[in-house]
């Protein structure tokens, strides 16, 4: 004997399906992806440049040595790019599939943005050290002064 179902079943004969979802417009969705990508990156532009002036040196007074790490650019990108993935969480939940994947790819591009901005300023404060020299004093005792290499010098006898 078949048990009936907890479930409200759905009533075939009204012709209308309980759980039917909004239908968007194909062509409204992917302007509104688009749309929400240019004010994204008049967003970022925004935070990048303003930064970017402040840091400007205009007393002319130039530091001795490379320049500290500075995270804010990084710190910045990285929580707009993660503003964007719960952006793109919601258009996709609330049935706005292109506008949610135009925000997916739109914070993809922003995450990799993000990463070479850091990479550049890491490399900017972390200057790469400068050659060795080619005479080594510790192993022969003297130093090559005619400007060839070491194994010219301790030909030399001198």
């Amino acid at each position: 004997m078949a048990r009936p179902s907890p479930y409200r079943q759905p009533d075939p004969a009204s012709g209308r399906r309980p759980y039917r979802s909004r239908t968007v417009n194909g062509c409204l969705d992917v302007v509104l992806g688009l749309l929400l990508i240019l004010l994204e990156v008049l967003i970022c532009a925004v935070a990048t440049i303003q930064p970017a002036f402040s840091r400007t040196d205009l007393d002319g007074s130039e530091a001795s040595g490379p320049p500290p790490m500075d995270w804010t650019p990084v710190l910045v990108l990285g929580s707009i790019a993660a503003v964007i993935c719960l952006i793109a969480v919601v258009l996709i939940r609330s049935n706005w599939p292109w506008a949610g994947a135009l925000q997916v790819l739109a914070a993809l591009a922003l995450c990799v943005v993000t990463v070479q901005v850091g990479h550049e300023d890491y490399r900017r404060s972390h200057p790469a050290p400068a050659p060795a020299p080619s005479y080594d004093p510790g192993r022969t005792g003297h130093q090559c002064l005619s400007g060839g290499d070491s194994r010219e010098c301790r030909d030399s006898g001198s």
